[in-house]
This record gives C-alpha cells, sequence and structure tokens, in this order.
C-alpha cells in the first residue's frame, strides 16, 4: 500500500523489511542498482562498470531523463581541455570564487573545490568516451549561443558586480549537434547522454526501460538489499503504452506553450498520457537485488504538481521543465527508510529575456513600478529574484527604439528559432503599448509616477550621469524616451512568455560519498542519491549546465564509494 502520510503525495509504498535475504525470491541481482537513468544514472554506472562492478539500471520510461531533453549543455571549468583550446585561462580557484557567489553554503568548501578541482578531469573522462564537445566560443552575454557555438557564458560571470570578484571565464560546454538540429536548442542532451550510455551498454550495463520503482527493501538493520519494481510482461500491452505517449509527445512538440491554443493541445496530450497510465496496471512485480549499493537519480519533482504545491506554491504557475518523469519518486524512496530531505522550498524560474539583447537593455519593474535588478544578469537569476521578492510579478519597459532593434536583433538566423518566436509574439501580441508612460501605466496596472519617475532616473543610468545601484553599465542600458512605449509582462502567469521551472531541493547526502543521510545526519547503509533526488551544487542557484555536472560529478562519487 501507499504510505498513510498524505505528504508524500505519491505512489511510492513504505519500505519492506526482511527478517532473512531469502524471504523474497529475487527476479535479478547486480552490484548496483539504478534507479533513474538520466545523466547522473548514466555516469554511475558507467564508473561503477570501469571499476567491474555489475550494473541494472531502471527507468521509468525510455531512459535520458531531462539530461536528453535538455539543450546538451554541461557546466565546466577550471581549465578543461575545450577551454585551452579556445584560448580561455580558468582555474579551480577562479571557478570556485565564481561558484561560491551562486551556491552559498548549500554544499560545503570542501566539496565545491573538489567539485571545481574535477571538473576539468570530468571533461576528459566525458571525451574519452566519444562525447564530442567543440571550442568554438561566443564571448557575449547570452541565454542560448547560436547553433555554430559550443561554449559561451552560461552564467553571470559577466555581469560586472559577479566579474569584479572572479575573472570571467566561459564554461557552458554545448555537445556537439549539426547546425541545422542546434536551432531548437531542446532535446539536444542526447549529445552528452548518449555516448556515455553507449558505453555503458557496451561494458555489460543492463537496462530495464518503462519499469517503475515502487518499494525500497530493507533488512532488520535498515540495510538497503534492493527494490521492488513495476515492469510490463506482455509486448502488446507494453506496445499500447508506448504508442500513446508517443502520441502525446508529438503533440506536446508541435503546440509549445507559447503558440496560441496551445492549451488545448496539451490538455489533449494529457489525457493521452492519463489514458496510457492505466495501462500500466497489467504490469508485473518484480524484485532486483543490490549486492553493493542502490543509487536513487529520477529527477526532480517539477511534475507533481502536488509535492510543488506542497512544498513550493509559489512556483505553482511556472511552466514545468524536464519530464514527467519528474514525479518526486526518488526522493520519496530515499524517504521510505528514513531518508532526510532538505530545500524542498527552492525552484529555479528560468525567465531568460537575451537574446534579444535590446530586451536585456530596456527596464524591469515589478508591480510598483520600481527596478529590483539588473537586467543583464542571467536568467534564473532574474527569476528567482522575480518569485521570491516580487509576488513572480515583472514588466520590461521598452520604447520603440529598443523594439526596433529587438526585433532587428531575432530577424534571420541571428537568433534560435524559439528565440525569435518569443520575441516577435511578445512584441505584437503580448506588449501593452502607448504613447505616453502614463497610459501605458494605466494599461498595466502601474502608479503613472512611479514608473515615470523610474524611466527618468533609468535615463540618467543610460547616460552616465549616475551609477546605476544594482550595476547596470551604461552601455549595457537603453534610453526609454521615444514613443511608443512597450511593457512586456514577465510575470510566471505570463501567456505569450512561458516560465519554465525545475525543482533543486531533495536527500541530503554525505558529501563525499553520496549516501543519503537520516535525520540523525548518518548514511543509511546501501542507499546512495545524485542528481536533482540528492542536495549538491545545483540545489540553491542554477546556471546552465550545472544541473547536469552536478549529476556527472555525484554519479560518478557514488560509483567509486559503492566499489569500495
Amino acid at each position: 500500500m501507499t504510505h498513510p502520510d498524505p505528504n508524500w503525495l505519491s505512489d511510492i509504498e513504505a519500505s519492506q523489511s526482511l527478517a532473512a535475504l531469502g524471504d523474497i525470491d529475487w527476479d535479478d541481482v547486480a552490484d548496483v542498482v539504478v534507479i533513474g537513468l538520466g545523466g547522473a544514472g548514466v555516469a554511475c554506472a558507467l564508473q561503477a562498470l570501469e571499476f567491474d562492478q555489475s550494473v541494472i539500471a531502471i527507468d521509468r520510461f525510455e531512459g535520458g531523463g531531462a539530461t536528453k531533453a535538455s539543450g546538451g549543455v554541461i557546466y565546466a571549468g577550471g581549465g578543461t581541455a575545450i577551454q585551452k583550446e579556445a584560448g580561455i585561462e580558468d582555474t579551480p580557484e577562479n571557478m570556485f570564487n565564481y561558484l561560491k557567489m551562486e551556491i552559498g553554503d548549500i554544499v560545503s568548501e570542501a566539496c565545491l573545490r573538489d567539485f571545481c578541482e574535477q571538473s576539468a578531469p570530468t571533461i576528459d573522462w566525458m571525451r574519452s568516451h566519444d562525447v564530442d564537445l567543440r571550442a568554438t566560443y561566443w564571448p557575449k552575454k547570452t541565454s542560448y549561443p547560436a547553433p555554430e557555438y559550443f561554449l559561451y557564458h552560461s552564467d553571470n560571470s559577466l555581469v560586472p558586480s559577479y566579474a569584479a570578484r572572479a575573472k570571467p571565464a566561459a564554461r557552458g560546454h554545448r555537445g556537439y549537434v549539426p547546425i541545422e538540429q542546434g536551432r531548437k536548442a531542446t532535446n539536444l542532451g542526447g549529445s552528452l547522454f548518449d555516448p556515455l550510455l553507449s558505453s555503458a551498454l557496451a561494458k555489460g550495463l543492463k537496462v530495464r526501460d518503462y519499469t517503475e520503482a515502487r518499494q525500497l527493501i530493507t533488512d532488520a538493520k535498515g540495510h538497503v538489499l534492493g527494490v521492488k519494481v513495476m515492469q510490463f510482461s506482455h509486448e502488446e500491452s507494453k506496445a499500447e503504452y508506448l504508442k500513446l505517449r508517443a502520441k502525446a509527445q508529438k503533440l506536446l512538440n508541435l503546440f509549445p506553450p507559447i503558440m496560441p491554443g496551445s492549451k488545448f493541445f496539451m490538455r489533449k496530450a494529457l489525457r493521452m498520457l492519463e489514458q496510457a497510465k492505466t495501462i500500466e496496471a497489467e504490469r508485473e512485480t518484480r524484485f532486483i537485488r543490490a549486492e553493493k549499493g542502490v543509487l536513487l537519480s529520477a529527477g526532480g519533482f517539477i511534475f507533481n504538481r502536488k509535492m510543488i504545491d506542497e512544498y513550493a506554491p509559489k512556483y505553482a504557475r511556472g511552466y514545468p521543465l524536464g519530464t514527467d518523469g519528474d514525479n518526486g519518486a526518488g526522493i520519496r524512496l530515499g524517504q521510505s527508510v528514513g531518508g532526510a530531505i532538505g530545500n524542498m522550498d527552492r525552484v529555479t524560474a528560468w525567465r531568460f529575456i537575451n537574446p534579444p539583447l535590446s530586451f536585456a537593455k530596456g527596464m524591469i519593474v515589478n508591480t510598483a513600478g520600481k527596478r529590483f535588478i539588473n537586467e543583464m544578469v542571467y536568467g534564473a537569476t532574474l527569476g528567482v529574484d522575480m518569485v521570491e521578492n516580487h509576488d513572480g510579478e515583472a514588466y520590461v519597459i521598452l520604447d520603440k527604439r529598443l523594439v526596433k532593434d529587438a526585433l532587428s536583433e531575432v530577424s534571420g538566423k541571428k537568433a534560435l528559432a524559439f528565440q525569435k518566436a518569443l520575441a516577435k509574439l511578445n512584441v505584437y501580441f503580448g506588449a501593452k503599448k502607448s504613447k505616453s508612460l502614463e497610459g501605458l501605466a494605466e494599461k498595466i496596472g502601474i502608479n503613472s509616477d512611479a514608473l515615470k519617475s523610474q524611466v527618468s532616473e533609468y535615463n540618467q543610468i543610460a547616460t552616465g550621469a549616475v551609477d546605476d545601484p544594482f550595476g547596470k553599465l551604461p552601455d549595457d542600458a537603453g534610453l526609454i524616451e521615444t514613443a511608443p512605449f512597450y511593457a512586456i509582462n514577465i510575470g510566471l502567469s505570463a501567456s505569450l512568455f512561458p516560465c519554465p521551472s525545475l525543482t533543486l531541493g531533495g536527500l541530503k547526502v554525505d558529501e563525499t560519498s553520496g549516501a543519503v543521510l537520516n535525520d540523525a545526519g548518518k548514511p543509511i547503509s546501501g542507499l546512495y542519491a545524485a542528481g536533482r533526488n540528492a542536495i549538491g551544487v545545483a540545489s540553491w542557484n542554477y546556471v546552465s549546465g550545472l544541473s547536469i555536472a552536478d549529476g556527472v560529478y555525484s554519479g560518478r562519487r557514488a560509483a567509486r564509494a559503492m566499489a569500495k
């Protein structure tokens, strides 16, 4: 049965304790059992296989998870071979100094230093398994570079307040994909995931796809022995299940949320997924034994709306980023055997407005008509500030010239398709427009005196007459003086400007091994967690590629611990 605590809000069952190992007829056995075959899971599996451990990986769906669905960026520095080829100077200490500003105290300084010192060797390890990373470098600030560039600043390192404390160095390493494929910026993570999976399969990895972990099995002392799973045994049922899921995914891909009418197709797709879920009742129970340990690496919980309402209700209006496998099951499995959780209210909200650069040269205000941030910051920095401190509401204020420049910046092949679509849709259909600032303020429900005063102050910043309290340079600020004036809603509820969000909290782990900790801070024997199932380097603030980097790092860490 499911756990009686309603706050679990999942299908995970309370753990089963055995008096003796033989009390269950185990269907399969391996040294390491990986639950969730995404970036963290495949890194753990491959590293374990390199240590001559046998590995079984199970995945709720086809494998790859949010890593494969992503833009294919891994955050790496400290002097990677790719950075050196591009002529970019970086050291582990410089990388540490930068990331310390982003992550605060979410992990210890020792853990962060190890992450930074292991970063360049991690890239070498991935390249040794045929991950194709290239050194074509985009030097300017952007949320995502043009498809022919594979190294860029995927963080805040170019923002003056950050650059004053750590020398800027491009650390966003994109996996290579052909240029035309790269124009969509999603579902490109196979460039990182697929080569690692191929290497793992060649070394003997056993994969059980479309298999759901439901329960952990322990001995009388609480040592994790293995896992109960639900698995299709009839090919006909599985085929029908896959057919429905494929149709649903096709609809979701064809009609992204920025398209008018997309909600209709999303509801239709969700109905298909619910119909597919009914077929899951035909699965059968299997038990898989883990001789050395179980790794929980099944992603976050952004697709579990009940958990979001419980832990992070401020972000409920955001657009869930990842896959529907990010349902919190891995975290709940850890809790079922006493695992402690933390940081569950921490979510990253991606409010990217650049490109076009001229949007970021405009002015962002809250509903009181006040600026609250340097508009040039990384999109997740903006999004979290907007949600945590301004009720998830904000507007970009532009004038005629900035709008004209913005449209030019996304014309032709100067920007990716989704960047162009977002800019044009919001200028032509999503913006409020007026010949006066007073009229604009009235249309968006902001006090006109407050807005006029803020524009006047902002124009002084743009001319260099006064310093910006948020550190924005005059060259990065555009004058707002030519009518008509525009206000683009960039809040969480903006219908034409979706704000993707993903969860960052999870299970507390030992930072040297990845072992799951209980409420007393003691390791739970035989159980490890990695990626977004665990609190790690990416669990406070997000910069592009950091979650995948943390997943690879923590997955390999757990494999090393289990091999001992």
